[in-house]
C-alpha cells in the first residue's frame, strides 16, 4: 500500500519543484525523485485536510514569532549571519544535502530545548540563594545604617561602660555609616577594574582555570560544559556534519576559555587522524571518554555523544538540587546568626545599663 508524500525538490538547473508523489515508503519517494534527476529539499508525508489545517495555523504562528524575534535581533545591530547560530546553519546545509530537512528542524528544535531547559534550570537554581543573599545584606544594612545609630545615641547620653558586643556593633555601624561613600567608591572601583580585567583574553582565561580548580563548583561547570558540548556534537554528527567541522562549531556551545582551548586542540588532532577520545584527553571527565571512545568503536559516536549529554545533564540537576538544600538553610542560619548578633549586643547594653542605674 503506497502513501502519499508532499515534496519540495530541485532541478539541475536549480529550479524549486513542489508536488506529490506516492510510495511505499520515504526512502522509496527519496529514490524516486533521484531517479527523476530531482535533488530533494523536503519529503514528508501528506496530512489529512483536518492536520493540514492545524499544520498551516502553527507554521503561521511559528513564523510569526520567528520573524519578530528576528526583526528585534536585526533592529538591535545583529547581522543576519549572526542572528543564526552556527550549529542550526550546519544541521540545515547537512540537512539540504541529504534531503532529509524535515527531521533536521526536528532535531535542532529539540536540541535547542534541551539546551535551553538545562540554562534555566541552572539560573532558576542560583536564583533563590542569591535573592536570600541580597535580602539578608539589605537587612543588616537597615540595621546598622537606621536602628544601630538611634540606639548609640541613647546609650551615649545614659553613659556607663558598654559591653564588647555592643561596641563592636556600635563600631561597624559608624564605619558604614560615616564612610558609605568611600565603600562606594571601592566597590565601584573594583567592578570596573574587573571589567577591564576581564577584556583580556589572558585574564579570563585564567579566571576560567580558577573556576575549574575549585573544589566543588569546579567540578559541576566541567559536567555542565561537557554535557553542552556532547550535546550539540552529536546533534550534528545525527544531522550528517563531518567530525572536524562538527567538533569546531560544538567548541563554540562551550563558555569556560580553558576547555574550549583543549576542543581546539582535539580538533585540529582529529583533523590529522587522531582517534577523537584520545584528543580529547585532559579536556572531558574520564567517563566521557569512556563512552565517546566506545562511540567511535562502535560506529555510533552520535548516539554516544547523545548519551554523554544525557548523563551529565541528569548530574548536574540532581547537584544543583543538592546546592539548593543546602545554601538555603546555610543562608537562614548565616543571617539568623547576624540578627541574633544585633540582638544580643543591644540586650547586653540594656541590661548593662540598667545595672549602672541602680
Amino acid at each position: 500500500m503506497n502513501d502519499r508524500f508532499r515534496y519540495r525538490a530541485a532541478t539541475p538547473q536549480g529550479q524549486i519543484l513542489e508536488g506529490v508523489l506516492e510510495a511505499p515508503s520515504r526512502n522509496q519517494a527519496l529514490e524516486e525523485l533521484r531517479n527523476q534527476r530531482l535533488y530533494p529539499v523536503s519529503v514528508e508525508a501528506a496530512p489529512s485536510a483536518v492536520r493540514k489545517t492545524r499544520r498551516r495555523v502553527g507554521r503561521r504562528a511559528a513564523v510569526t514569532w520567528w520573524t519578530r524575534d528576528a526583526a528585534t535581533l536585526l533592529e538591535a545591530g545583529l547581522p543576519l549571519d549572526r542572528m543564526l547560530p552556527a550549529v542550526l546553519v550546519a544541521m540545515v546545509e547537512a540537512g539540504e544535502a541529504s534531503g532529509a530537512l524535515e527531521t533536521v528542524f526536528e532535531e535542532a528544535a529539540a536540541h535547542l530545548e534541551e539546551s535551553a531547559e538545562l540554562r534555566s534550570q541552572v539560573q532558576s537554581s542560583l536564583l533563590y540563594p542569591a535573592l536570600m543573599a541580597v535580602v539578608a545584606s539589605i537587612g543588616v544594612a537597615v540595621l546598622l545604617l537606621f536602628v544601630v545609630p538611634r540606639f548609640s545615641v541613647m546609650l551615649e547620653e545614659v553613659g556607663g561602660r558598654l559591653p564588647l558586643t555592643t561596641q563592636l556593633l556600635v563600631t561597624g555601624s559608624e564605619l558604614l555609616a560615616g564612610w558609605w561613600w568611600l565603600w562606594l567608591g571601592l566597590v565601584l572601583a573594583v567592578g570596573y577594574g574587573g571589567y577591564r580585567a576581564f577584556q583580556s583574553p589572558a585574564t579570563r582565561r585564567r579566571w576560567h582555570a580558577a573556576r575549574l580548580g575549585l573544589p566543588w563548583a569546579g567540578d559541576l561547570e566541567l559536567k555542565y560544559v561537557t554535557a553542552r558540548f556532547a550535546r550539540t556534537l552529536g546533534i550534528l554528527l545525527k544531522s550528517g556534519v563531518a567530525i572536524v567541522p562538527a567538533l569546531r562549531i560544538a567548541r563554540s556551545a562551550v563558555g569556560n576559555a580553558v576547555i574550549g582551548e583543549g576542543l581546539a586542540s582535539a580538533a585540529k588532532g582529529v583533523a590529522e587522524g587522531s582517534a577523537l577520545a584520545p584528543a580529547l584527553s585532559g579536556t572531558l571527565p574520564p567517563l566521557a571518554l569512556q563512552m565517546i571512545a566506545v562511540g567511535e568503536e562502535s560506529g555510533r559516536l552520535d548516539d554516544l555523544c547523545l548519551r554523554v549529554a544525557n548523563t551529565y545533564d541528569g548530574e548536574v540537576r540532581r547537584a544543583l538540587r543538592t546546592l539548593v538544600s543546602m545554601i538555603e538553610p546555610a543562608m537562614i542560619l548565616i543571617f539568623g546568626a547576624l540578627v541574633g548578633f544585633v540582638a544580643l549586643a543591644m540586650l547586653q547594653a540594656i541590661y548593662s545599663i540598667n545595672t549602672t542605674a541602680f
